[in-house]
């Protein structure tokens, strides 16, 4: 007999804890923080106007997109998980703004054993969603965008996939640099569950605003959300432009609280901090993310303008 619902069980713990998750309700990998940019930043980044990363954070962010663009992230999470983004972005004249997504996780190889603990060989387990977004101004400064999911969770011969959709806008104001943005992601419906009951997906509600002060070499983005069946999080970020060349990023998740433990450490859960570099058209970034006593996860992420 195989201890594969044991297995379940702490699959949904573990990529959860990843990401300040409680791990009540499936597919937990989506609540997972994408490129190391908005993770600096604390994931306050549905505000953040034309960045790549919009078909994650906020679609509607695509329409200020100009010319295409790409991002590729690794993230090396807890317990020796790994996760990747790819993401494009184009124009289209007519149309608005596309987005393609691809978002990977790896939780790495697990013994299988029988009711007496005999080694049987050994499974793996891994999560993918993709995403294909679109991003239109449909009046002045305002922009709606969506974006279609499909998405699959594997553990050995198991599998769960489901379909999701977000929905989001941001109106801007950009000779203040000043933009408004709200969004439902992760709305959809389970098709088939891993044995028997179908996990729900991780819907949330996410609002916010970005500015770029005009005395200060800073942008300034704050975050509210929820995700069903949990209270109300904030998360608050910052980039200062230190030249042409380097950025450096702050930024702070409220739901870190919830991973408090009663150590020295708790104080730093949930801060992040991160650098970028840019040459050319070409940025690198790091992220630095700091769960308390669990430990820290990082994020590298090169993008570029083509």
């Amino acid at each position: 007999m195989r201890k594969i619902s044991l297995f379940i069980l702490l699959l949904l713990s573990v990529s959860g804890a990843a990401e300040y998750s409680p791990g009540t309700i499936g597919f937990q990998f989506l609540r997972t923080s994408v490129g190391a940019r908005p993770a600096g930043m604390g994931g306050a980044f549905i505000a953040i106007p034309g960045d790549v990363h919009g078909i994650y954070y906020n679609p509607a962010g695509l329409s200020y997109v100009e010319q295409p663009q790409a991002t590729f992230t690794y993230h090396n999470h807890l317990l020796d998980l790994n996760s990747g983004f790819i993401g494009a972005t184009h124009p289209v004249k007519g149309v608005g703004v596309l987005g393609y997504g691809v978002l990977y996780m790896d939780y790495g190889k697990f013994d299988k054993t029988d009711i007496d603990g005999q080694r049987l060989g050994d499974f793996g387990a891994n999560s993918i969603a993709l995403s294909t977004s679109l991003s239109r101004t449909i009046w002045k400064n305002v922009s709606i965008g969506v974006s279609g999911k499909y998405i699959r969770a594997a553990i050995e011969s198991y599998s769960s996939d489901a379909l999701a959709t977000d929905l989001a806008m941001m109106v801007g104001f950009p000779s203040q640099d000043l933009y408004f943005a709200a969004g439902y992601y992760n709305l959809g419906t389970t098709l088939s569950a891993f044995v028997e009951h179908k996990d729900p997906l991780p819907a949330h509600f996410r609002v916010g605003f970005s500015k770029r002060l005009a005395h200060l070499p800073l942008l300034f983005s704050f975050n509210l959300y929820k995700f069903d069946q949990e209270q109300w999080h904030g998360s608050v970020g910052g980039e200062f432009t230190l030249s042409n060349h380097v950025l450096f990023r702050i930024g702070y998740d409220h739901i870190g609280q919830e991973m408090q433990v009663g150590t020295s450490k708790d104080r730093l859960a949930g801060a992040a901090l991160g650098f970028g570099f840019l040459y050319k058209q070409y940025r690198i970034d790091y992220a630095l993310t700091h769960m308390g006593e669990l430990g820290t996860v990082n994020r590298f992420t090169l993008s570029g303008q083509f």
